[in-house]
């Protein structure tokens, strides 16, 4: 007797998630596309990923002066979703700016060695039922303090991150005018 090893994809496992993610991200970040798990040869090159722009300042309070002069458009992100999602969370990794490898190596940076960002701080922080809109509102918050960090405003990002903290709010007018 033998097993198929076809893989089953987590789209075909969970299309319900899909369809939420579908929905939450479109309306978050319009200009991520989305690219369908692909295969080649029968083998998974990848389990399906968002590819584009984040918005700038997504966050619930009012945008900090000079931000536009800081940082003009957001970050540029591929999310790539893990074969197991939703159990695992995707995987956000920054293109533009793609930090380089002396920042891989520093934890004060948020960024682990192969390019992801570090947005989650421990396993509670993501759950099967979590959007990924919380890991990509994190990446946008990310953006903000690499600009703090590399404006010299700051020696390292915050455990928590600007979405939640205004902390750094005040800091971002001083960072535009270096």
């Amino acid at each position: 007797m033998s097993e198929s090893l076809t893989p089953v994809l987590w789209v075909d496992a969970e299309p319900e998630v899909l369809t939420r993610d579908i929905s939450d991200i479109a309306t978050f970040a319009p200009d991520l596309v989305y690219e369908p798990p692909q295969m080649i040869g029968g083998q998974v090159v990848h389990h399906g990923r968002w590819v584009g722009r984040l918005p700038v300042w997504p966050f619930d309070r009012t945008e900090p002066e000079g931000l536009g002069r800081l940082l003009p458009e957001g970050v540029s992100v591929v999310m790539a979703y893990a074969a197991a999602h939703p159990v695992l969370p995707p995987r956000v990794s920054a293109i533009d700016p793609n930090p380089d490898l002396g920042e891989r190596t520093q934890h004060r940076w948020h960024v682990a060695p192969g390019g992801s960002l570090c947005l989650i701080q421990t396993e509670g922080d993501w759950s099967p039922e979590t959007s990924p809109v919380e890991l990509l509102l994190k990446a946008a918050g990310w953006r903000i303090e690499y600009a703090l960090m590399k404006a010299g405003v700051v020696d390292s990002m915050t455990t928590n991150g600007i979405v939640s903290d205004p902390c750094l709010d005040h800091l971002i007018a001083d960072a535009a005018c270096q």
